[in-house]
């Protein structure tokens, strides 16, 4: 039986206006967001309205981890020490709000993820109940295109949840199963099927259906062209090794790697050189035996040699562009206004070119006019001290002393000129580019992983340690970022190094001999 005081809040929660905000509008939980709280700060409206509308925003502008189940929801937004709200951050009476109030949510995404919160942060005791109907609502609403590319990561924390509740939830998680599945193995849209089977895949669901899964992902990227096709292939990769079938396997990887080395031959040497990169990535996966039934034992050798030229080539297509210097602080505005955006891909983009990388030669130029114009300081001694005032380091005093071949005081100079752009970077420009990028643009752990899989340059053994690195780093956890990522940085010049023909091992006369004749063989170092 309701009592007066709970249907206050049914009441509240069924007003027309909160009704017409909580429809599903095909724009995705977040975009319920802005409507809920113009409602909330609407200072004409009734305040239960009010109030439950503010509830309904904060849970709406919170942000899925997916499959991280410590952490399910994170803050919308972060400002140095502050943040937005979080689950833990209701109050109990909140809760009871909530989980009355939240079978009148029209917008069943949205009324999932409510029950998600009541169950995270309510009685235990209730938390199976509610889970099951969190499953219930994504069941209930379906797999839709609108919904995998607004709210895709509801539902991996959807299946996260019914996996882990499958006794009380079977049924439910069956039914989305059951649409996952129809999704991957019949869906004409390319980019539902992909996502339906990388969660199937994620979930552990479906592998009865690994075959057809498999096939059909891999018709659709006979029709598509780039990284659309070269992601669906990966993902068609993976569901035929789950059926069983390693050689289909090997041919759609291969088939990969046989895309980029078309689009390399189609490309400018630049675009070529990063094409030819990500090809012998992949083809590295493949197994020696693979390689040898593809009759491509020889393509390895073949993309380093392409590879170096094409990099040789890049170079020599380089330009250089002097920018004046001038104010600093109009110079960063200036900086943070080139880099953002309002698409996320387009905002990391111009944040990783947000400045150019040093050059060698401008450094020197620039050093040598110092030089010239204040002649009296590169006569005094340089010195560097410490941090506890030692002396690590005093310039040579012979006049044609040298430092990596450049006469030493102009090395020095650049040198200091380098630190300098360095703590300017570093301190004042980076700092504020990527609060403002991570304030702008949540970005996920997935977004890093399809930027560490997509990367020439990211070794594929160490695509997971990068991911999670760079995305230690954009929430902020520098410390945890810098663990993971340095030693990563050993593979990465290893593969490169090996990639422009060095070998990056002690090796002996015999075993040189041998990869000489076999450079797929092994020998003792």
């Amino acid at each position: 039986m309701t009592t007066a005081h709970e249907s206050r809040w049914l009441a509240a929660a069924g007003h027309p206006d909160l009704q017409a905000a909580l429809a599903d509008h095909g724009r995705g939980t977040l975009g319920m967001g802005s409507p809920l709280r113009a409602i909330a700060n609407d200072a004409d409206a009734d305040d239960d309205v009010r109030y439950v509308a503010g509830l309904l925003s904060t849970i709406a502008w919170l942000m899925p981890n997916g499959h991280d189940w410590t952490n399910p929801y994170g803050p919308f937004a972060t400002f140095g020490d502050r943040r937005s709200p979080l689950p833990a951050d209701f109050a109990e009476t909140d809760i009871a709000v909530l989980a009355e109030i939240a079978e009148l949510i029209p917008g069943l995404i949205l009324r999932s993820r409510v029950f998600d919160v009541v169950a995270i942060t309510g009685d235990a005791a209730l938390r199976p109940m509610r889970h099951a109907a969190e499953l219930q609502a994504l069941a209930d609403h379906g797999v839709t295109s609108e919904a995998m590319t607004y709210d895709a990561e509801q539902w991996d924390r959807g299946l996260s949840v019914g996996v882990r509740y499958r006794g009380v939830a079977s049924l439910q998680l069956d039914q989305i199963e059951r649409q996952l599945v129809e999704a991957a193995t019949t869906s004409s849209d390319g980019g539902l099927a992909v996502r339906a089977a990388r969660m199937l895949g994620d979930s552990r669901l479906g592998l009865q259906h690994a075959a057809s899964i498999a096939a059909h992902l891999t018709g659709h990227a006979e029709g598509i062209e780039s990284i659309a096709a070269q992601h669906t292939l990966e993902i068609a990769a993976e569901w035929y090794r789950r059926a069983g079938d390693p050689e289909a396997a090997e041919n759609a990887t291969f088939a990969i790697v046989q895309r980029l080395v078309a689009q390399a031959d189609d490309s400018e040497a630049f675009r070529a050189s990063i094409h030819l990169e990500m090809a012998l990535k992949i083809l590295r996966t493949l197994p020696r035996t693979a390689r040898e039934r593809l009759g491509v034992t020889e393509l390895p050798t073949e993309l380093a040699r392409r590879i170096r030229e094409s990099g040789a080539a890049a170079i020599g297509q380089m330009k250089t562009f002097p920018m004046e210097s001038g104010d600093i602080g109009d110079h960063v505005a200036a900086l943070l206004a080139t880099s953002s955006s309002e698409d996320p891909v387009q905002a990391v983009r111009r944040f990783a070119g947000i400045q150019p990388f040093a050059s060698l030669s401008a450094a020197r130029t620039e050093a040598e006019e110092r030089e010239r114009r204040f002649s009296f300081s590169s006569l005094a001694t340089r010195r560097t001290l410490s941090s506890d005032g030692r002396t690590v380091y005093r310039s040579p005093t012979s006049d044609d002393a040298t430092i990596y071949g450049e006469k030493a005081g102009t090395w020095e100079g650049m040198i200091q000129h380098y630190q300098l752009r360095v703590n300017l970077l570093g301190g004042i420009v980076l700092p504020r580019a990527w609060r403002q990028l991570s304030t702008d643009h949540r970005l996920h752990i997935g977004d890093f992983q399809a930027l560490a899989a997509g990367s020439a340059i990211v070794p594929s053994t160490h695509e997971g340690v990068f991911a999670r690195g760079l995305q230690y780093g954009y929430s902020g956890d520098f410390g945890a970022a810098v663990h993971l990522l340095v030693p990563a940085i050993e593979a990465l010049v290893r593969l490169h190094l090996a990639n422009a023909g060095e070998r990056t091992s002690t090796i002996s006369a015999d075993c040189q001999r041998r990869l000489n004749f076999d450079p797929f063989s092994s020998c003792e170092s």
